[in-house]
């Protein structure tokens, strides 16, 4: 059984995405990893990485990296 909330687990393009951001990678690095289709799926997140605030990029990325973490847990727990 899922814990509450958690769906199917984030795209691997969004997880990469901010997996490549904890560590150190650039956007743009990252970005030219996935290609077109990939860049297409994790858009929501690279667009929130290329944001002016600090505040906004460290929303968006904990809240991509939270989602990694529940997927990571609900399989543990399968």
């Amino acid at each position: 059984m899922k814990p509450a909330g958690v769906g199917d687990g984030p795209r691997w393009e969004t997880a990469f995405v901010a997996l490549g951001a904890i560590a150190g990678e650039s956007t743009e690095a990252v970005a030219s990893a996935l290609g077109e289709g990939g860049k297409a799926r994790a858009a929501d997140l690279l667009r929130a990485l290329a944001a002016t605030s600090r505040e906004a990029r460290a929303r968006a990325l904990a809240r991509a990296l939270s989602d990694v973490v529940l997927a990571i847990d609900a399989m543990r727990c399968a």
